[in-house]
């Protein structure tokens, strides 16, 4: 009994001011940082726990305190830039307002390729691999955001559903093909062609004439 709460008092005694539980999300925090790094450069693939460990200056006791695996650390950096893009897009479909979809694709373009890693995270590494089964889930969010965009009083019709996800899987391409230098487009250009194609997909007449 002793020696359980001497291992207790070790373990959550503070250090230098700074608790135990401090400690070990400062040490999470730099091994979601080194993932991002290695996983948005090398591709998650190419990256062991060795490495990520030698890019956060950690030993391999603390990669696993934090994570289980290669796998679950590329979900959790996954899941951080997930989050990150829309905290930048949310407001901007507030600021925009049903309709006014520019200010939307502008933060989310620029949210994505402002920085390299982001873009080849989102681009390359979900398509195979551990962040595959990621993919669907996230054109699902982003049909969800195509409705609010366009205005929840938008008819939720099998046709209208079909124009968000061709819109959606239609951007994912072309981010795909941008990043690749596929498309030498400037930035500016590149966010004035998804609006075009935004509205044309979203217009209500997109489908006359057709039973």
């Amino acid at each position: 009994m002793a020696t359980e709460e001497a291992l207790s008092t070790c373990v959550f005694r503070p250090y230098r001011g700074v608790s135990a539980l401090e400690r070990v999300a400062a040490r999470r925090r730099r091994l979601l940082d080194a993932g991002l790094e290695l996983f948005g450069t090398r591709g998650i693939a190419a990256v062991g726990v060795g490495d990520i460990c030698d890019q956060a200056r950690l030993t391999k006791r603390y990669f696993y305190e934090s994570f289980p695996s290669i796998d679950k650390l590329a979900e959790g950096v996954f899941d951080e830039v997930r989050t990150g893009i829309m905290a930048k897009v949310a407001p901007a479909i507030m600021a925009g307002g049903a309709g006014n979809v520019r200010p939307a694709v502008d933060a989310y373009v620029r949210a994505v390729t402002e920085d390299p890693r982001v873009l080849h995270l989102l681009a390359f590494e979900t398509a195979q691999g551990p962040l595959a089964r990621h993919r669907a889930d996230f054109a699902t969010r982003a049909v969800e955001t195509w409705f609010a965009l366009v205005g929840r009083g938008t008819d939720d019709s099998v046709r209208t559903r079909l124009r968000a996800y061709a819109f959606v899987g239609a951007s994912t391409q072309i981010g795909v093909a941008w990043a690749s230098g596929e498309l030498l487009l400037a930035i500016e250009d590149l966010i004035d062609e998804l609006v075009d194609l935004f509205h044309s997909l979203a217009a209500p007449g997109h489908y006359a004439g057709r039973d």
